[in-house]
């Protein structure tokens, strides 16, 4: 369930000053291994510095598109980030994990009513899957709402430009610049009167289902806005590009717990201080569990707690059932009982 490829990167764009576009040559015995839904993400693995570093990005191409990309912008103090946009070179190799993810548009299934998608920075990215998704597979509008400072650092810029050429009626495009007025694009942030606006002008589209990706207080806002006109939830797809600092601070819990771990059929015992994260216990043993944001955003590293108490010390990610049923986030989970068991087999 956690196996990792060896892929080598084909090309390496230039998006902006900080990010590139990342492609993957994927032989033909691995293409049905490498398939994907739009919006999905890859985890990405390299050994820098003598060492492992995982990290996960979100797909950027299209399923139409005979292509695997993801675009990785840098940030501070960003290892893998970095790396991947000053020293890694076409022809290198990565370990690439196949997709997954949860904030996912099923053209052959949502494919009949038009979408709106609000993103900001690099929350871009899995929105241009699912936008020449939608655009190549389906006949449906897809309102475009993108939030940055500037031109300068808009992400994908040329390529959005030529979508709007392609698809002129249906690739509805709104540039969201906060440092910079370009045209008759919107200024400031994607908030309440962003989407207000939005909502007014295209109030006469047959409306299936919105998407949300980028920072936290975005996310937040622009859901509820939308919540807050009636919309079900299970109609609101979101998802984080930046994390938020943890609600609660386990660190400073004393003594041990006995966990018991299963993966892939194969169970482990050992004793671990309460202090630490189920995910960080369970990879001190060596054992490959899975994960790969280590903030609690991206759900990689789910597991089902069938014995004991545990508390996370933020969820970004679960919902209230999820939760009931046992779910956690292992990265963000803490021992509050002497025994606990999770699996990651659920």
């Amino acid at each position: 369930m956690n196996k990792f490829y060896q892929l080598t990167v084909t090309k390496i764009e230039k998006l902006t000053a900080s990010s590139v576009k990342i492609t993957f040559q994927v032989p033909d015995l691995l293409r049905k291994v490498f398939s994907y839904e739009a919006g999905e993400y890859l985890t990405l693995q390299q050994t820098i510095d003598n060492q492992k570093i995982r990290r996960a990005y979100s797909i950027c191409s299209g399923v139409n598109e005979n292509e695997l990309s993801v675009a990785v912008k840098r940030v501070p103090n960003g290892i893998f980030s970095t790396y991947a946009t000053t020293q890694l070179k076409e022809g290198d190799t990565l370990e690439v994990m196949p997709s997954k993810g949860a904030f996912v548009f099923f053209y052959d299934i949502f494919g009949n009513k038009d979408i709106m998608l609000f993103s900001a920075g690099s929350g871009v990215t899995p929105m241009m899957s699912i936008a020449k998704t939608a655009l190549a597979k389906t006949n449906i509008k897809v309102v475009f709402v993108y939030g940055n400072k500037s031109k300068e650092e808009t992400l994908f810029f040329d390529e959005i430009e030529s979508l709007r050429a392609t698809y002129p009626d249906r690739f509805l495009v709104h540039y969201v610049f906060s440092q910079e007025m370009w045209g008759d694009n919107l200024s400031g942030r994607i908030n309440d009167q962003v989407v207000s606006y939005i909502f007014e002008k295209y109030k006469d589209l047959n409306w299936g289902r919105y998407y949300v990706c980028g920072p936290n207080q975005m996310v937040v806002n622009v859901k509820e806005n939308i919540l807050n006109r009636g919309i079900t939830k299970d109609r609101i797809f979101t998802e984080l590009f930046e994390a938020e600092p943890a609600s609660n601070d386990f660190t400073q819990l004393r003594g041990n717990v006995t966990v018991f771990s299963i993966l892939s059929g194969k169970e482990i015992v050992f004793e671990s201080p309460k202090n630490q994260t189920l995910l960080n216990s369970i990879l001190s043993q060596g054992v490959d569990a899975p994960y790969s944001c280590l903030n609690g955003v991206c759900s990689s590293c789910i597991g089902k707690v069938t014995e004991g108490e545990v508390k996370m010390a933020k969820n970004e990610t679960l919902v209230e059932k999820e939760i009931s049923d046992g779910l956690v986030l292992t990265c963000q989970a803490y021992a509050m009982s002497d025994v606990v068991r999770v699996t990651f087999d659920y």
